[in-house]
């Protein structure tokens, strides 16, 4: 009787975490064993019912690896023997302490084969890069990060540079691209006309949407110039935010002093925008880096007939593709995420 060939996703994993290891110049069967369990583990991780998105990181000594990080504070949680199935006790453990300010850390045993494991955080201006950008910041000094990018995606990160995406899907799917995000955060600060810190308030704002996206659950945002929703037919049933979430202006006051209230105005504006996603419909942006409204659900005017162009995929692509018909007259550009990561930009003139 023929045996059958049995083909999973751990096997394919675990062979590109080796490789992984082998370019960040580690070869150590616990780790990689270690990391396959939580390319797994993390995409669907719940507790309670609630799905948590924690960022790991591997490295020798936690302490060292928190040496370039401003203001950084770790709390040591628990130890456990170095093997996968310590993984759960530290999801269990650390995942609902995390978040998008605290991280978890496990450190590799020395001699005695218990790892050591626990939460950290670093004081993060908003300027800061993001922790999956500031684990290369030390090239020699190891570890490893590894986090949930999308619904079906996660990423290994090496000190050294190294980059693994794994995608566990049948589905062929597109690979998340910054670019998309970054042509839309451009038309959002296109009407900001304070040269001497608009390339730093980009950057900001491109990092704040991909950070958020990567979190939400599928959404649409669209950006344009002195809207007035009550001019579009096409939009309904919005929620108008008044006064309205002005992102440029809370960054301009951090930069003016780069006081305690200023940060805590901006990260207010940014718990608001992660708010906003959490919600059904369209978020509306104005070119001066404003959130102007939410809920906004898209009504097409016309019955599409036989003729009409087949759009395949759920309520939210056929809201997407029903918005480039108001690009140019009402809109200035539609950014559309799915539910499984998928991203799509469409903009006047790109």
């Amino acid at each position: 009787m023929l045996q059958p060939v049995l083909v999973s996703f751990r096997d394919q994993t675990t062979g590109r975490i080796h490789d992984l290891l082998a370019d960040e110049g580690l070869a150590c069967a616990q780790s990689q064993n270690i990391l396959s369990y939580f390319a797994g583990a993390l995409l669907n991780y719940k507790e309670e019912g609630v799905e948590f998105f924690p960022s790991i990181v591997l490295c020798n000594s936690i302490d060292e690896f928190l040496k370039t990080f401003p203001g950084s504070v770790s709390h040591q949680i628990g130890s456990a023997p170095f093997q996968p199935e310590s993984g759960p006790q530290i999801l269990k453990d650390c995942a609902p302490l995390s978040g998008p300010n605290w991280y978890i850390f496990i450190e590799r045993p020395d001699e005695d084969d218990i790892l050591r494991y626990g939460i950290f955080t670093y004081f993060r201006l908003p300027t800061a890069i993001p922790l999956h950008e500031a684990v290369t910041i030390d090239p020699d000094q190891f570890s490893v990060l590894i986090r949930k990018a999308s619904t079906n995606t996660i990423d290994v990160r090496g000190s050294k540079g190294s980059l693994l995406t794994l995608i566990f899907s049948t589905v062929r799917e597109q690979v998340v691209s910054s670019e998309d995000i970054s042509q839309f955060a451009e038309r959002c600060c296109k009407a900001v006309n304070e040269e001497n810190i608009h390339e730093e308030f980009l950057r900001y704002f491109s990092r704040l949407l991909e950070a958020s996206l990567t979190s939400c659950h599928g959404t649409i945002l669209a950006c344009g110039e002195e809207l007035n929703i009550a001019d579009i037919e096409e939009m309904q049933d919005a929620v108008e935010v008044a006064p309205k979430i002005n992102f440029f202006e809370a960054f301009s006051q951090f930069k003016t002093g780069e006081t305690a209230e200023s940060i805590l105005t901006l990260q207010r504006c940014e718990d608001l925008l992660n708010g906003f996603l959490k919600c059904d419909g369209i978020i509306l942006f104005d070119a001066s880096g404003c959130i102007s409204a939410y809920r906004v659900f898209f009504r097409p005017t016309k019955v599409e007939g036989e003729d009409a162009p087949k759009i395949v995929g759920g309520a939210r692509r056929r809201a997407f593709e029903g918005l480039k018909g108001l690009i140019g007259k009402n809109l200035d550009s539609v950014l559309f995420r799915s539910q499984d990561g998928q991203t799509l930009f469409c903009g006047e003139d790109a």
